[in-house]
């Protein structure tokens, strides 16, 4: 099934994956996985979630909008066929045309509602494990018009699923103990907190209420024993490469 310039690609992109910084930022690594397996592999469109009691969260996009992803998880997720919640995830990879545990009705509303109306016609899904526990999800999309994912596409996955796994755990074990008492949501808005942006333009950003911004913002100065802004900017910038 695979030709010989197959072959030279995925090596190529093991070679590039096995090379990752462990030690720079969370999105930074993630970008970066993302943008190896986009000039190796030629999937143009991707997202990185983080997994977490089979919800998907704080995502790192590849050519894909960021109000795609908001329409998404606000409206769509629960007519993803491979949601975490929808799919057997003993499977690691799957593709979109060969899951049958969603009815149909589901399926194709959101196929001709969500991927249509987005410009999309198919999507696959990688699901990372650490310590024998899913921990992240790689979405790969493919705009209407390119050819559908296929066998093919799972097997240069297969080959280098257990080097993505490696290098992600050596990522998250590279990381500050003090990054893992936040949750992901926190981290979000840590990270715009260190852009300037004000609480009514982060909850606008993370469409929430401006309420639930200072609740975030709060339990960030209590984690570093701060007070305000200016403190937890000043005591966690050792730790900002790393938000």
């Amino acid at each position: 099934m695979f030709y010989e310039g197959d072959v030279e690609k995925i090596l190529k992109a093991s070679y590039h994956i096995s090379n990752l910084n462990v030690k720079q930022s969370n999105e930074s690594f993630k970008h970066e996985l993302l943008h190896t397996l986009n000039q190796h592999l030629g999937y143009h469109h991707m997202l990185f979630w983080e997994l977490s009691n089979n919800e998907l969260k704080t995502p790192v996009l590849l050519n894909i909008e960021v109000h795609t992803i908001n329409e998404y998880l606000h409206l769509y997720k629960n007519f993803d066929p491979l949601h975490p919640q929808n799919i057997d995830t003993q499977h690691a990879i799957q593709l979109l045309n060969n899951n049958k545990a969603m009815c149909l009705q589901k399926q194709s509303h959101y196929k001709d509602v969500f991927l249509r109306e987005n410009r999309y016609e198919d999507e696959m899904a990688l699901y990372l494990k650490v310590d024998d526990r899913h921990v992240a999800v790689i979405g790969f999309l493919r705009k209407i018009g390119e050819k559908l994912f296929n066998e093919k596409d799972v097997l240069m996955l297969v080959y280098l699923k257990r080097n993505i796994e490696n290098m992600y755990a050596l990522h998250l074990h590279s990381q500050p103990s003090i990054l893992f008492e936040m949750t992901a949501r926190e981290r979000e808005v840590l990270n715009f907190v260190s852009k300037g942006l004000k609480n009514v333009e982060i909850a606008q950003q993370l469409i929430v209420s401006e309420n639930t911004i200072k609740k975030h913002l709060q339990n960030l100065y209590r984690k570093f024993q701060v007070t305000n802004r200016t403190q937890l900017l000043a005591k966690c910038l050792k730790y900002m490469d790393h938000v």
